[in-house]
């Protein structure tokens, strides 16, 4: 053998060793995070891609902190996938370490969504979650969270009630369950429990990375008593970019904000002229005796302004070389003024999230949420200006100072003008939200967490009304002022054992279990002083008050306590059939002992039919999956203390001489427990055209028992009513969610979004009465609203208004009491015993719509981004209680336009009464002509941006847009806006759908620009 091939035989000999020493398996371990967030991604599927499609699989998944081990030839390549994130195939190249930063899908969007002390794949859920990631939310121009989430989710409702800066919306989750309980839902934000009704003004809407919804049994019940109106959790964002890398972001916006419409009253001369028919109808003086020189004020104009609002965000956002540390530091100035002039709210917002890996063993972080603002409250009542402040009111008097005076009536009034400009009343808020956790894994698979989450709020605020107003004047009054204060401080401790553990087959086991304890106290107190000796300290001295018995001083005190064992087990079997048991215990010291404890357990399975191999052979459906659940949810609904009997003051008299004393002001009822809600949730899931086209419908029905309602009692009992465990309510609905990728081009992308959603309410048992009156919205028209079993919560009840008369002898044929003119309103006898009475009231309509919904566009076009989003409802019915004074009532009070073809001899088929036949407001009874419909549609918001193009620049990106919010509203409402509301924001379900003319939503366009450094 030649020396030629001794060489080349060892070298092959060299060779064979090497490739075989390089394929041995080795392991290998890192962590999947995602591309734009930075935050770790647990679930990915980790595979040897050389055994993806063979019998013998090696693969894994990461764990809860997105981590992986594996072992595998050290040339293999490994696939990691995820399902609504793009798959990457890496070589392992002999390395032991691999981290991956996964980028989303952007034709499979939402697939991971969050849930109460966890999170976990779409495909893998089994309840029914609503997603709204936070970048649908950026830069549209609100003080509120909430108030941005209309029309995005299905089956949730939230309805804007007011306009005035920082004002709260309504939430109605699958309908109201409970009757005088709260039926806002629970709000979790970063996993602190906040309750239901937490100042989200106190939250940066652009700090926020998603909004997780929590709808059906099996995903509220792990919170137990608090689970049933729905939960709300809100993820704020973490460190994002590559590892060792650092982002800057830069956002400001400006706008402007006007009415959006105004309602269409008489003018002056129009005003003078109904006034002095009226007056000669009844044969009294002419209050105005020279129409062509009447005062011409629109009050509305006078008092209202466009309105500036302001953003300023800075964040700065990153991760360590080693991806063991992530880290988001942000901070907002936000300055809002209101529609009405002295009206706005600041805000000064500074948040820090961090999270350290310390070991294999060890991961620490911490959330903290630091806020100031201040609210300049409305310093008029703007349903009053609606109401009584006639456009024959003049501003000021003929030497300058403000009117005082009604024109019309010669009683004393306040000055809307003046009031702008001489009132104070502005509450001041300073809340600190935190939340510091350790996260310890002992075992594999096995992960024990603890946090500590304190919350504490100062509220302030102050109100002076000076001896100087024009109606303190006149009456001699002097000034008033009040200063109220209160604090709030609290803490929630939660300590979670979480395992998961893979099996063959695609079978998997992930296990939660948990002891909670939350502890709030609040203090509170209040000073009023009246006459005050000047104006020249306003608030800040309250002893110039002079008036000893109107002087008040008051304090409050409250505390609760809820102590809480939680578990929730999911099991997988082949990846395709899921199973969820959940149960939680809750403890609250706000019950009597016999009823402090209760539990809340519910189920569900899904099956993924659309991993079926009969399925799939059918070719139509890219995704497939039908799931079910059934559960108990609680709701406290009660404040501190309502078990209890408690004593009010009361003075008495003895020989003369007034003593002070106390009396029983309600009985006691130690059997008070937790209202209950059982809720069945159907649903089904299915995908279309590799994703593209995905549609989700979902049936439930709520049944809530042990409603807590006032119970009349017998008078001899010395009380009017008791809270009381009765009665039952009903809600029923049905969901539809769609979501489209139209189209999908390099240059071109287009996609659709729409939510429809239909709930039917109903009272199934009151206690064993037929009904409950309720409101009585319009002055001294009877009831208003009422409870009935077996209609919705509630129903609008009156007579049916049939026009006016329009002859002597058709009010004589019909012989109804009670004195009738020509001319005048006429009502239905219902009941036919020739009176007009509460007898006579039927059902006239419900605040519950039959639908509503949400339908939002995406275009993509090159650099340019343009959104629109439309929300609206259908079928509601809205109480317009300012009807029966603008419609039927005397001069003294505003007039629609409308009454310019009121009744006349010369228009004598006019159903709109006659100016002078009405004589008092307790002729007109609440009517059919005060229930209007509630439909509308409205242009929520609008955005569009132009996106820079980066490749020559240093900086990270640059995008300019322009944002519309709330800029038009489509409805036939007399008022406008029909979400407006008359008892502003009551968490009940017995006030809804009642308007007066509330404080305007306005129209706002910003411009703004958004730089990442």
């Amino acid at each position: 053998m030649s020396n030629f091939t001794q060489k080349y035989l060892l070298a092959v000999v060299l060779l064979f060793y090497a490739a075989t020493a390089y394929a041995q398996n080795i392991t290998v371990s890192g962590t999947v995070t995602d591309s734009e967030t930075g935050m770790t991604i647990p679930g990915v599927n980790v595979i040897e891609l050389s055994t993806k499609n063979t019998d013998n699989v090696n693969g894994t998944a990461t764990d809860i902190d997105g981590r992986f081990e594996i072992s595998v030839p050290s040339n293999a390549s490994l696939s990691f996938s995820y399902l609504g994130y793009a798959t990457q195939n890496v070589p392992v190249n002999g390395r032991t370490t691999v981290d991956l930063a996964l980028s989303p899908d952007l034709s499979n969007l939402q697939e991971v969504v969050v849930i109460g002390y966890g999170q976990v794949n779409k495909k893998d859920l089994t309840g029914s979650v609503s997603k709204v990631e936070g970048a649908q939310l950026e830069n549209l121009p609100a003080a509120r969270v909430d108030q941005t989430l209309q029309g995005r989710a299905a089956g949730v409702q939230v309805s804007q009630i007011s306009g005035e800066p920082g004002a709260a919306p309504t939430i109605r989750i699958r309908g109201g369950n409970s009757i005088q309980g709260n039926n806002e839902p629970l709000w979790v934000i970063d996993g602190i429990i906040v309750g239901t009704d937490f100042n989200l003004s106190n939250i940066n809407t652009n700090d926020i990375q998603s909004i997780d919804i929590l709808k059906d049994a099996v995903a509220v019940s792990i919170y137990g008593t608090r689970g049933a109106n729905g939960v709300i959790l809100v993820t704020t964002k973490s460190g994002a970019g590559a590892g060792g890398g650092t982002k800057v972001s830069f956002n400001a916006y400006y706008g402007v904000q006007s009415m959006v419409t105004k309602v269409d009253f008489l003018d002056g001369p129009q005003h003078a002229a109904y006034a002095n028919e009226d007056a000669e109808f009844r044969q009294s003086a002419l209050p105005f005796i020279d129409l062509d020189n009447v005062p011409n004020v629109d009050w509305i104009d006078q008092v209202s302004q466009n309105g500036a609002v302001q953003n300023i965000d800075v964040s700065i956002s990153g991760m360590s070389e080693d991806r063991k540390v992530n880290y988001y530091v942000s901070a907002n100035y936000f300055d809002q003024e209101g529609l009405i002039r002295e009206t706005g709210i600041k805000k000064y917002i500074f948040r820090a999230n961090m999270d350290n890996q310390l070991s294999d063993l060890v991961k620490v972080g911490f959330r903290v949420n630091v806020s100031r603002l201040k609210n300049e409250n409305s310093k008029i009542s703007f349903s009053n200006l609606y109401l009584s402040t006639t456009p024959t009111r003049a501003i000021y008097d003929d030497e300058g100072n403000f009117t005082a005076l009604d024109p019309i009536t010669d009683g004393v009034t306040r000055n809307f003008e003046a009031d702008l400009q001489m009132r104070q009343n502005y509450n001041l808020v300073t809340n600190i939200l935190g939340n510091i956790y350790v996260e310890l894994e002992p075992l594999k698979n096995l992960t024990f967490k603890t946090t500590f989450s304190p919350e504490i709020n100062n509220f302030k605020q102050n109100v002076f009304n000076p001896g100087a107003l024009p109606n303190n004047l006149i009456l001699q009054n002097g000034g008033d002022a009040a200063v109220s204060t209160s604090l709030r401080m609290g803490y929630i401790n939660e300590n979670t054992l979480n395992y998961i553990k893979d099996y063959s087959n695609g079978n998997r086991l992930t296990a939660l279990a948990g002891f909670t304890l939350q502890k709030t106290e609040f203090e509170s107190s209040v000073s009023r002083a009246f006459r005050l000796s000047n104006d020249v300290t306003g608030f800040n001295n309250l002893g110039f008050g002079s008036d000893p018995t109107r002087n008040e001083v008051g304090s409050s005190y409250d505390a609760f306590q809820l102590v809480s064992w939680l578990a929730r087990v999911n099991y997988s079997i082949k990846d395709k059939y899921l199973f969820t048991v959940v149960g939680r215990v809750d403890g609250s010291s706000r019950f009597a002992p016999e009823n402090k404890y209760a539990f809340f357990p519910s189920g569900a399975f899904a099956w993924r039919l659309g991993d079926e191999e009969f399925i799939k052979n059918l070719g139509i459906f890219s995704d497939l999956k039908f799931r079910t659940s059934y559960g108990l949810s609680g709701s406290q609904a009660i404040p501190s203390y309502r078990t209890l009997a408690i004593l009010n003051a009361a003075n008495t008299t003895f020989n003369g001489i007034e003593k002070p004393g106390v009396v029983l002001g309600r009985p006691e009822n130690p059997e008070l427990k937790w209202e209950t809600t059982r809720q069945l949730d159907i649903g089904l899931e299915m995908g279309f055209l590799e994703g593209r086209l995905n549609f989700e419908m979902d049936f439930y029905q709520k049944n809530t028992r042990d409603l807590l309602l006032n119970a009349q009692l017998p008078r001899q009992t010395g009380f009017v009513s008791k809270l009381q465990n009765i009665g039952k309510v009903q809600n029923r609905g049905v969901e539809f969610l769609i979501n489209s990728v139209n189209i999908s081009k390099p240059d071109f992308k287009w996609s659709t979004n729409l939510t429809i959603s239909h709930n039917n309410n109903k009272v199934v048992d009151l206690g064993g009465v037929d009904f409950i009156n309720l409101a009585t919205p319009a002055q001294q028209g009877g009831t208003g609203a009422r409870l009935i079993v077996g209609e919705t919560t509630p129903v609008f009840t009156g007579v049916r208004y049939l026009g006016t008369w329009k002859s002597q002898e058709e009010i004589d044929e019909a012989g109804i009491g009670g004195d009738h003119d020509v001319g005048g309103p006429r009502f239905e006898d219902t009941n036919g015993d020739k009176q007009i009475t509460e007898d006579d009231f039927i059902v006239l309509g419900s605040p519950q719509p039959d639908f509503y919904f949400g339908i939002g566009n995406t275009f993509s076009i090159g650099n340019f981004d343009l959104d629109f989003f439309f929300q609206g409802t259908y079928g509601n019915e809205v109480f317009n209680s300012l009807t029966q004074t603008a419609l039927f009532g005397r001069p003294e009070t505003t007039k629609y336009a409308e009454t310019l073809d009121r009744w006349t001899p010369e228009n004598p088929t006019s159903d709109i009464p006659r100016a002078g036949t009405v004589a008092a407001l307790s002729e007109v009874y609440n009517n059919s002509a005060m229930i209007e419909d509630g439909s509308h549609i409205r242009l929520k918001s609008l955005r569009m941006a132009y996106n820079f193009p980066m490749e020559t620049s240093k900086l990270g990106g640059l995008t300019v847009y322009i944002t519309g919010n709330n800029l038009f509203v489509l409805s036939d409402f007399r008022l406008k806006d029909p979400e407006t509301s008359q008892y502003g924001r009551n968490s009940d379900n017995l006030s809804m759908g009642f308007s007066q003319g509330q404080y305007p939503t306005s129209r706002t366009v910003a411009i703004g620009a958004k730089i990442d450094f």
